[in-house]
């Protein structure tokens, strides 16, 4: 009987012990873990980096260690990084629900047009339109994530390094922008776009809005020094993982440095298990040195109860808006009051923009404008202007039974959606917005609310709406056919020179160089562009022409010649806009300056010669047109074509040796001539 009992207890140890080895293996395959780790470097094009190796590396050891599958692009080309990418989003898939996937880059990125690119070491760059071709953009890794079954989608951005195209039209460091792939961007605020994923996400960007990281002087930059000391300790919550990583950073750095977070995460997250010896006992509550609580968010009372330094360093740590407000409330003659105060403004400044940029229309981007005319945003708000909707269409449209709704977004209180507490901050003064009642069966739209401001001084005007002046230097092509009738009186018989003698037709042309200056007016409705122009050219375009006969003994030749000084017109314009390239046609009035002048020569010079002159305003019409390239918001590049035609001039040819002074021929010349012309306008 004894042996039996030590067999079944023997027995159901094996049991036991096979039961937990399924149970982990059941665990471990339902909490896969993934990560795609990039670092770069080594870059040929731009200013290398010495750390971002460093850091990846030390980031997929510990990443290792905490149980996660890792996928290495270290150094790599942008097809390395696209390939790299195809391999961990198939593994993420592979790995079906409930997986946890994370992606860390340490290197060069920056942000174009409200899009944030990672930049491969063979990244090099003559314009910010090869951008988007050149580069491994952030918000298609996040949308590859998204369509997975990932449970938890982790972003480390160890990026915000100096700007590699400091001389160029690209930014640096990181901005504060929650729409991921904007209409369009600035080129140059600083930063990287602040970006807006699907719930389930969390990303950490290495510095503040508007600031850069610092590479680091160790072998680790101090972002990635912090991360890799912080994320060892068993079962802390990523958030509280953060918070301490920008406590640390922030020390480090002298406060020059304050990494930032945003999240959306639905479960709870740690990189490292609490050890199972001892099941369900809750963490310690992480303090810092100093002791501000990082799992009890600080309410208004507890910071006023707080030592200065511990207020300042619990409104570092969480980051918030009201929590700096609070904070300013509490110790307001603390020395540390200015660098708060500071980070505050510059969270309420970039949480409007972020609101402004989620309104998308016309009214918002120029509020914020006057709202805020110091911002680095400002002007990529009046060149968003421009091309938005107005926020009566956008109310129209909503409300409309038959085209389709303008889909609503959603504002939050912060830019993290577990941010629930309410700001304590003094709301503005507001006015509503008379909206017209919806129809039967629509839901009524909430009304929208707009600080009450004055009207602006003027009007905001489309890109291609204004006043313009500019040059433009080209060519002129003039001809100009002449036919030579009439003859003198009959009594000049011995000495008239007979008509059939004298050449019928000639046609002086000749072609030269046009400088011209140019003036007008544009306004635009829709794409449809309309206006005028007045341009003055000084050229001296024409030539001459002679033709010589010999009949019966007497040489004759007949000489032409007509050349345009100066050329004016005074035209109306019709285009069409798409974005930054205007197509127009022009119409109008012309004149100029002509000098004619033609001569008939005979020899033996005893028969009398004929000529005149004559210098003459002329005038008619001009056609053209032309295409213009926007280069900035009052400066474009234009090359256009012009017809014109200055009607038909009569010159006298009298005698001019001989004893009669009779009317002998005329001249008659069309003047008429293609210009081809490129040149700068300057709107204002």
């Amino acid at each position: 009987m004894r042996i039996q009992s030590r067999g079944l207890v023997a027995f159901a140890t094996l049991v036991m012990a096979l039961a937990i080895l399924a149970l982990g293996a059941t665990s471990a395959f339902a909490q896969k873990r993934l990560a795609f780790v990039i670092g770069n470097g080594g870059y040929t094009g731009v200013a290398p980096l010495q750390n971002a190796l460093n850091d990846a590396n030390a980031t997929r050891t510990v990443l290792q260690e905490a149980g996660f599958e890792v996928v290495p692009a270290t150094d790599a080309t942008l097809t390395g990084m696209r390939s790299a990418l195809e391999t961990f989003i198939e593994r993420v898939r592979a790995a079906g629900p409930g997986a946890s996937a994370m992606v860390y880059y340490a290197g060069h990125a920056v942000q174009l047009d409200g899009t944030n690119y990672l930049l491969p070491v063979d990244v090099r760059l003559e314009r910010s339109a090869d951008l988007s071709s050149r580069a491994l953009s952030l918000s298609e890794i996040l949308r590859r994530l998204d369509g997975t079954s990932a449970v938890s989608k982790i972003v480390v951005l160890d990026a915000c390094r100096n700007n590699p195209f400091a001389n160029a039209e690209l930014s640096r460091g990181l901005s504060l922008q929650l729409v991921d792939g904007a209409t369009e961007g600035i080129r140059s605020e600083a930063g990287l776009a602040r970006i807006d994923s699907g719930s389930g996400t969390f990303v950490a960007f290495s510095t503040s809005p508007g600031a850069t990281a610092a590479d680091g002087t160790g072998a680790n930059s101090p972002f990635t020094t912090a991360f890799l000391r912080e994320i060892r300790e068993p079962g802390l919550p990523i958030e509280q993982l953060f918070r301490r990583i920008r406590l640390a950073v922030h020390d480090t750095t002298s406060g020059q440095q304050i990494p930032w977070e945003t999240s959306s995460l639905i479960t709870d997250f740690t990189f490292f298990q609490r050890p199972a010896a001892t099941p369900g006992t809750a963490p310690a509550a992480p303090t810092t040195a100093q002791g501000p609580s990082l799992t009890m968010r600080p309410t208004a009372a507890a910071l006023r109860a707080m030592a200065p330094a511990d207020a300042y360093r619990a409104a570092i740590a969480w980051d918030r808006r009201d929590i700096y407000r609070a904070t300013l409330d509490a110790h307001p003659d603390d020395e540390r009051a200015v660098r708060l105060h500071r980070s505050f403004s510059l969270r309420t400044e970039e949480t409007t923009w972020a609101e402004t940029a989620r309104a998308g229309d016309a009214e918002s981007y120029h509020l914020f404008a006057r709202l805020y005319p110091g911002s680095t945003h400002v002007a990529e708000a009046l060149r968003l202007a421009p091309a938005a909707p107005s926020r009566n269409r956008v109310q129209v449209a909503a409300a409309c039974p038959v085209c389709q709704a303008v889909p609503t977004r959603t504002r939050r209180a912060e830019m993290t959606p577990r941010d629930v507490t309410p700001r304590d901050a003094a709301p503005a003064r507001v006015v509503p917005v008379r909206q017209t009642p919806p129809p039967a069966g629509v839901a009524p739209a909430q009304p929208a609310e707009v600080p009450a401001l004055p009207p602006p001084l003027l009007p905001g005007k489309p890109r291609w709406t204004g006043f313009y002046i500019g040059g433009s230097v080209g060519g002129a092509d003039q001809r100009s056919p002449t036919r030579i009738a009439g003859v003198g009186p009959n009594n000049e018989v011995q000495t008239s020179i007979d008509a059939g003698n004298v050449a019928a037709r000639l046609s002086p042309s000749g072609r030269n160089v046009t400088f011209s200056g140019q003036a007008g007016f544009n306004y635009q409705i829709g794409m449809v562009v309309l206006g005028a122009e007045t341009d003055f050219s000084a050229m001296h375009t024409g030539g001459r022409k002679s033709s010589t006969v010999n009949p019966f003994g007497v040489q004759v030749t007949t000489q032409a010649q007509n050349e345009l000084f100066t050329l004016g017109t005074v035209r109306g314009r019709a285009g069409v806009a798409f974005g930054d390239l205007m197509i127009f046609a022009t119409g109008g009035y012309a004149y100029g300056h002509l000098g004619q002048r033609g001569a008939i020569n005979p020899d033996p010079t005893n028969n009398p010669t004929y000529a005149g002159s004559n210098g003459q305003i002329a005038s008619g019409w001009a056609l053209g047109g032309g295409l213009e390239y926007a280069l900035g918001p009052m400066l474009s590049l234009k090359f256009d074509y012009l017809r014109y035609d200055l009607g038909t001039q009569r010159l006298v040819l009298s005698e001019t040796l001989g004893f009669f002074t009779d009317e002998y021929a005329t001249m008659r010349a069309k003047t008429r001539g293609d210009m081809v012309r490129m040149g700068l306008n300057i709107g204002f």
